[in-house]
């Protein structure tokens, strides 16, 4: 076995949002996991490529359902809202969802921690940004690339439960009458009867290429989760396309980006495993017959919870679809300007169904839901982007971006509920055949919502030995209060390359050593839901006019002109070390966050 040393690159390009620098250069907090470094074996999403890889970035599941995302957390907590978690970022789209990129796709992935490095997304910044960036086609030969892999799960911290002849010795000694439970000759482990050994994969397929003047990529991803639970499942199939193509002499260039993600999924029931814990081992899963046990489906907290997963669903049918455009223009030696366009739709189909055969379903006589959500998002952006080095030996460098946003989001939602089927055959499908319709089990709601945006970065260096950055981002949202539409971001960093100075030259072990010092305010505006500020009016009852009773309304929202922008500040200080030979390398940092 030979091992080769891990070092690490300190001209590498990290991308920071609306444009990159080289690690030496970066003056917040700012780490950069690129593909070599990524979690090898079993990744289901981008999250699982980073954890345990940035410090301060925790990512739980907390489930052992396939269909539930990881939860993320920078920092901590960062909103007395909903939290969001970090803002994604994939490709320089802001609002982005990881599951919406295969990890086969990634090729680098930067968290921007501080408060000094995510200002420049102002109101969304809050809980810190992650910023994908997916792998682009090169190279004038055709590539072909394919991972997978085959893995199986079992149950963990099953519950130790009372097998038949424990249950019987137990309530012998306690000196119970369980005359009554003669007739039952089984031994059931409920909780096995309900879980497996799931099998789950995956299959990636990519195809890459280009010549000197453009490059393109496809892929194709197939994953299927099955969980430990019998009545859980995930199948997703993801596509991505990327053209980039370069024309006059290279000073224009434009670019196309298509991708689509299909799930069919299936949530369990958690309520089934109290059953499991209150069914006696002494029940059987069947009677002799074939026929499921049903002895106990009317007492309190049991019922058989097999039966349950056999003959109740909750499945949904997502489809998300997003196609971006984006044109590069080198007006001027260092002068560029960009337009970005985006446009992306996401449907979800859901039905759950409660047989009336079952303990579940029962009471109700039998209970269907079907819902339809609609997600539109379309985004446009500008950015003017300018670099110039000078000085005898271009030791002055300046980075300087401006630009502007303008983003709408529509959601709509109808939802659909009746009981009382006397055919439940069709479950969920025919969920007219209920013959129970109470008012309130038809909905439906429309919101739509704006941003717009204007923001800017300014980036100073002197022979990569003072650093300094300052940005400013002014955030207009229509979420917010007459009097409070318009929040303001700043930030100011600063850096300094202390292995770059005279009286280091001499000290041959540490590569690099920077210290960093930063201070800046986000905010957090998808937490609060649209019209918050506004008067509303409910449905409430009926009134009587002129011998018809239609529907009455009144006021469910006082208006609230001054709701402001929730803020978070922060301060950062961090040293950045790299030691004997870039083989050892690390940052300590402190850091004070208020909300």
């Amino acid at each position: 076995v030979k091992l080769g040393a891990s070092v690490v690159n300190l001209g590498e390009v990290v991308a920071i949002g609306y444009g990159t620098q080289t690690r030496k250069e970066i003056t917040g907090s700012v780490a950069n996991i690129s593909e070599e470094n990524f979690n090898k074996g079993v990744n289901r999403d981008a999250s699982d490529l980073l954890q345990g890889k940035v410090a301060g970035l925790t990512i739980t599941s907390g489930s052992g359902d396939v269909t539930r995302s990881s939860q993320i957390q920078l920092r901590g907590t960062s909103t007395l809202q909903n939290d969001q978690g970090p803002m994604i970022v994939i490709d320089g789209v802001p609002g982005g969802d990881m599951s919406t990129v295969s990890p086969s796709d990634i090729e680098s992935i930067s968290v921007l921690k501080d408060a000094s490095s995510a200002a420049i997304y102002g109101s969304r910044a809050a809980g810190g940004v992650i910023l994908i960036t997916t792998k682009r086609g090169s190279g004038s030969r055709t590539q072909i690339n394919y991972d997978g892999y085959l893995t199986a799960s079992t149950i963990a911290n099953k519950p130790d439960m009372l097998n038949a002849s424990e249950w019987r010795a137990a309530n012998k000694a306690l000196g119970k009458d369980i005359s009554t439970y003669d007739k039952y000759n089984s031994d059931t482990d409920w909780f096995d009867e309900m879980t497996r050994v799931g099998v789950s994969q995956q299959h990636a397929l990519s195809l890459s290429g280009g010549s000197s003047k453009s490059n393109y990529r496809a892929s194709y991803t197939f994953l299927d989760r099955n969980g430990v639970a019998r009545d859980n499942y995930m199948t997703r199939h993801s596509f991505r396309f990327q053209f980039q193509q370069r024309a006059i002499n290279d000073r224009l260039r434009i670019g196309l980006t298509g991708a689509a993600t299909l799930t069919d999924m299936q949530m369990p029931f958690s309520d089934d495993y109290i059953l499991a814990y209150n069914m006696l081992p002494v029940y059987p899963v069947y009677n002799a017959d074939g026929s499921y046990f049903t002895d106990a489906n009317h007492n309190y907290d049991q019922g058989n919870p097999v039966q349950n997963q056999d003959q109740n669903y909750k499945k949904a049918a997502n489809n998300y679809f997003y196609g971006q455009g984006d044109v590069q223009f080198s007006i001027l030696d260092g002068l560029t300007t960009k337009v970005n366009l985006y446009k992306s739709r996401f449907s979800s189909d859901y039905s759950e169904w409660q047989d009336p055969r079952n303990s579940r379903g029962q009471g109700d006589t039998g209970k269907a839901i079907r819902r339809n959500r609609l997600w539109d998002r379309n985004l446009l952006e500008w950015t003017a982007n300018y670099t110039k080095a000078f000085g005898s030996a271009e030791e002055h460098k300046v980075d300087a971006i401006v630009g502007y946003s303008w983003e709408n989001n529509l959601y709509a939602d109808q939802k659909s509920e009746a009981t009382n089927f006397a055919v439940g055959s069709m479950g969920a499908d025919n969920i007219q055949s209920g013959n129970l319709l109470k008012i309130g089990n038809v909905t439906s709601s429309r919101n739509e919502y704006k941003l717009i945006s204007l923001f800017a970065r300014a980036h100073y260096s002197f022979k990569e030995r003072y650093m300094i950055t300052a940005t400013v981002r002014r955030d207009g949202s229509s979420k917010f209060g007459a009097n409070h539409k318009w929040g303001t971001f700043p930030s100011v960093s600063a850096a300094w390359g202390i292995s770059q100075e005279s009286f280091m030259k001499d000290t041959k072990w540490i590569n690099d050593l920077k210290l960093r010092a930063g201070y800046g305010i986000t905010g957090n505006q998808d937490g609060l839901r649209p019209y918050k500020s506004l008067d509303l009016y409910s449905a409430s009852g009926t009134y009587y006019n002129n011998g018809s009773w239609p529907t009455a309304f009144r006021p469910s929202q006082n208006a609230n002109p001054n709701l402001k922008w929730e803020q978070t500040a922060m301060l950062n200080i961090g040293l950045d070390f790299t030691l004997f030979n870039s083989r050892l390398s690390g940052t300590i940092e402190w850091y004070d966050k208020r909300t």
